[in-house]
């Protein structure tokens, strides 16, 4: 009975918490990451080494390796999705390589603007620059977080709080920090099972971390296997459901809106070894590799009308989506009166001779497939130790990532019949070299703590490639631009194909690229407690960048102890990112589809320096500078509850984006052609990457943890929120041929960048563990947010409502060193709303089969029921 009291005083004293949380918790709350303990040091956003996360000047949460086992998912962008509210990332459907490496994004800002480390040391970024995700994420270069398994990590730091000044470039949103397991002795062994409630998806994940003594040191080691099946959450295309009633045998469906097939490996490595007691040499590192593969859009073979309600501005005819080719030749008289050659002999191809479709290869339509083989690796060593009181840490790092994509039961429509059913595309090749010296000392002046004195430089060296494709996948056959002659009506008509792979075209000799660059840098780092109540901490970095000059960064930070329980905590701080070399040479050509009629056109990214950008207004690329203010207050009445409110605004200026899609007028081809533009016939719109707006970003994380232990058991409460609103403050213009003005970000863009993400997010964790049982159960909140597209050139929004997802997990240990665990994530199976824009009432769904938005920030797999047994020796 006295158990029971105290359970019903503890739910008592949780519904007092909340409703007493700030900006209404109930509304806003909600990750629920294994904020840190009273007790538990923190590594990340200090250089001291007594720091806990109550007393650090920022924001600090520290996720334990068994709140990072407890989650569903193998997958570390979801792990960190549902544990930390202000984080998001979309799942990138049918978006080439965006697909495959999901970057995520911290408090509203871009992916590469949040810095990743692992042991301290910054990990390298992904060869992928994301040119065909959401306005918030485009142009973004960030760290492929998949490649770092569960299994090898011993905690993670999140540190939300500008800190540039401190690590450098990229750490404008936070910083990310991994800690690997050190552990010299035992073996842990994972495997998990899993599918969607739909009945697809099904995962295998199998892990193990083993841990061998290595003299006085320790070696640890981790390797981990994944499978994980597509899943499918679109209906069929409008225009396919027409090809099946008139007998054609397509897929169903033709193209799969979800998850790609995915097949991965990780290995990770981490060591250490004393040499003496003041002197430790480390190392650690990783292998990964992953092939997955993603479905593109359909291909129809014919001339296709689909029924659509009068009025409704819908396409009714979807024409076949690659045009005759015509292999015969002729010689005529030109009969065009605005012709060079009008009145003379002229060799054209007859219209009247043999024809070439592509029906002929693929009779009911084709979907192409794009194959992605991804390879991480990277390897850090150093030493470190004490001399004379001074703290050192010498380092060095190499890292590698690289993606190749094949493209399968595709064509080369300027080849005509010659052309290859699969394509290599080519390769993104992304490489860092860092080297570190640091030294830190504590100056006993007399204060309330010696002051932490900490200074170190840092080179660093980055190259990146895309590697040419196979011949055939980039290259302009004999068939790119026909001019057919029709004797019958004595006429000439102009036929143009698409160059390259239909869907991706290959990296040809313009797109290739090998440019490095490299960085030299200072710091300094001060903090001491000036007082018992008081804390101050003051740094600055100097960074000279060879093709993008130098700059000087500084953070303040300070914290103030009114009591015990209650502080108040805050920084100022600027921050400086150079564009990347993926960045700077990126060069993309695709096929895109308008919204609402699924009309296909070819879609170039062109770099900010290439001629034919410069004709469309382009400037070369330049830093963006950011200003980043946050303040809060930590309350911890007790060791058992602690709750941090904390305020941040963060302006970023000259922020990096894809510009709107320019439209390639008919006057334009000619110059365009003259530029070097190889499918310049056949073009349809053009963007490039620009320094196009500027950002204000501010908000409020809330995070509370409460722990209770009862006679029924222990009882522990996580509450996170986070309220984030991001405006766009400044757009740039540009003049572009014919004296036209264009916005580079425009109304779309600008729109999806300030309401996509929704700006209330949350998690609420209970975990109730009494030997040999624990439950947790989760809630997680999404508020509510707006996408922006333009169907018919109108700009049309449409509001997606807020979501309540509900996750459980039951775990039962089985004996001393078996623990199973069965639970489900999103256990009412809630999908978000349906699209309501340009539907086919023939499907109810868009022109291309979709239901469901592909940047919803729940998802819309549905529910994912798994398993896992874990054994410990």
């Amino acid at each position: 009975m006295q158990g029971k009291r105290a359970a019903y005083r503890y739910y008592q004293g949780l519904i007092l918490l909340t409703l007493a949380a700030p900006g209404s918790v109930l509304a806003q709350t909600v990750p629920a990451a294994d904020e840190a303990d009273a007790k538990e040091i923190i590594v990340t956003g200090t250089r001291r080494v007594d720091r806990t996360a109550t007393e650090s000047s920022v924001p600090v949460d520290v996720l334990t390796a068994e709140a990072l086992k407890a989650q569903p998912s193998g997958d570390m962008n979801e792990i960190l999705k549902n544990l930390i509210p202000s984080l998001n990332v979309g799942r990138n459907s049918i978006r080439d390589g965006s697909a495959f490496i999901r970057q995520p994004n911290l408090r509203g800002l871009a992916p590469d603007e949040t810095l990743v480390l692992i042991n301290g040391k910054r990990f390298h970024k992904s060869a992928l620059v994301s040119l065909n995700a959401n306005s918030l994420f485009a142009a973004s270069q960030g760290v492929d977080l998949n490649q770092i398994p569960v299994a090898a990590i011993g905690r993670i730091d999140v540190l939300r709080d500008g800190a540039a000044a401190q690590y450098g470039s990229d750490a404008i949103a936070g910083v990310i920090n991994y800690t690997l397991k050190n552990n010299s002795k035992g073996v842990e062994l994972d495997a998990r099972v899993g599918k969607y409630g739909a009945g697809d998806g099904e995962e295998l994940q199998i892990a193990g971390n083993i841990g061998f003594p290595l003299g006085d040191g320790f070696i640890n080691l981790t390797a981990d296997y994944i499978t994980s099946a597509e899943t499918v959450r679109g209906t069929q295309r409008p225009n396919a459901v027409v090809l099946e009633s008139r007998g054609y045998n397509v897929e169903k469906p033709t193209q799969k809106y979800g998850n790609p097939n995915v097949e991965a490996f990780h290995l990770f490595a981490n060591a250490a070894v004393p040499l003496s007691d003041d002197v430790e040499l480390y190392a650690f590192g990783n292998y990964g590799r992953s092939d997955q593969s993603s479905s593109f859009f359909f291909r129809t073979p014919v001339d296709v009308t689909v029924p659509v309600p009068a009025g409704s501005g819908l396409q009714a005819t979807f024409g076949k989506s690659i045009a005759t080719t015509y292999l015969d030749t002729i010689t005529a008289i030109d009969p065009r009166t605005t012709s060079p050659t009008f009145g003379m002999p002229t060799t054209f191809f007859d219209f009247n001779g043999r024809k070439f479709e592509t029906s002929d290869i693929y009779p009911n339509g084709f979907t192409p497939i794009l194959h992605g083989k991804l390879v991480d690796y990277s390897g850090v060593g150093g030493i470190r130790g004490q001399i004379g009181g001074v703290n050192y840490d010498a380092s060095a790092s190499y890292g590698r990532n690289s993606i190749a994509y094949v493209l399968d039961r595709t064509v080369n429509p300027s080849l005509g019949p010659n052309t290859s059913l699969s394509h290599y595309i080519g390769q993104l090749v992304q490489q860092e070299w860092n080297y570190n010296l640091d030294f830190s000392y504590a100056l006993e002046v007399g204060l309330a703590s010696p002051v932490n004195i900490a200074v170190g430089g840092e080179h660093r060296r980055e190259n990146y490639q895309i590697r040419q494709g196979a011949n055939d996948s980039w290259m302009s056959g004999p068939y790119a631009v026909q001019e057919v002659y029709n004797a019958t009506t004595n006429s000439v008509s102009l036929v143009t194909h698409g160059v390259g792979a239909n869907g991706l075209p290959g990296y040809g000799p313009d797109s290739v690229s090998n440019a490095s660059r490299h960085s030299y840098a200072a710091y300094i780092d001060v903090e001491a407690d000036i007082t018992e109540k008081f804390t101050l901490g003051i740094a600055g970095r100097y960074e000279d960048f060879s093709d993008f000059g130098n700059t000087t960064i500084g953070k303040v930070s300070g914290r103030y102890a009114f009591t015990p329980a209650i502080a108040l905590r805050g920084a100022a701080s600027t921050g400086f990112k150079a564009p990347t070399p993926g960045q700077l040479f990126t060069r993309n050509v695709s096929t895109a589809f308008e919204v609402g009629t699924g009309v296909p056109y070819e879609l170039a990214l062109l770099r900010s320096t290439d001629a034919a950008a410069t004709y469309y207004g382009a400037v070369p690329l330049k830093p963006e500078k950011s200003t980043n203010f946050s303040g809060g207050v930590v309350f911890t009445p007790s060791s058992k509850l602690t709750l941090t409110v904390d305020y941040f605004n963060i302006e970023v200026k000259d922020r990096i984006g894809v510009t709107g899609q320019f439209a390639v007028r008919p006057v334009d081809r000619t110059a365009l052609r003259d530029l070097g533009v190889a499918n310049w016939a056949t073009i349809g719109r053009v963007r490039y990457m620009t320094n196009g707006f500027s950002t204000r970003t501010q908000g409020v994380d809330v995070v509370g943890t409460h722990t209770l232990s009862t006679d029924i058991g222990s009882f522990t409460t996580q509450l996170a929120g986070n309220w984030t609103q991001t405006k766009v403050i400044d757009r740039r213009n540009t003049v572009g041929p014919g004296n036209q003005s264009f916005a580079l970000i425009d109304d779309v863009g600008k729109g999806n960048i300030e309401n996509l993400i929704p700006k209330a997010r949350g998690t609420l964790t209970e975990t109730w563990s009494s030997d040999p049982w624990t439950v947790v159960g989760r809630m997680r909140y999404y508020g509510s947010y707006t996408h922006f597209t333009t169907i018919n050139s109108i700009i049309t929004p449409q509001k997606f409502g807020s979501e309540f997802l509900f996750d459980l997990g039951v775990s039962h240990t089985i004996t001393e060193h078996a623990t199973l665990t069965i639970g489900a994530e999103n256990i009412f199976d809630n999908y978000p709303d349906l699209e309501k824009r340009g539907i086919y009432p023939i499907t109810n769904s868009t022109a291309n089969g979709s239901l469901y938005l592909d940047d919803a920030p729940t998802g819309f797999n549905g529910a994912f029921i798994y398993a896992r047994l874990g054994v410990k020796f």
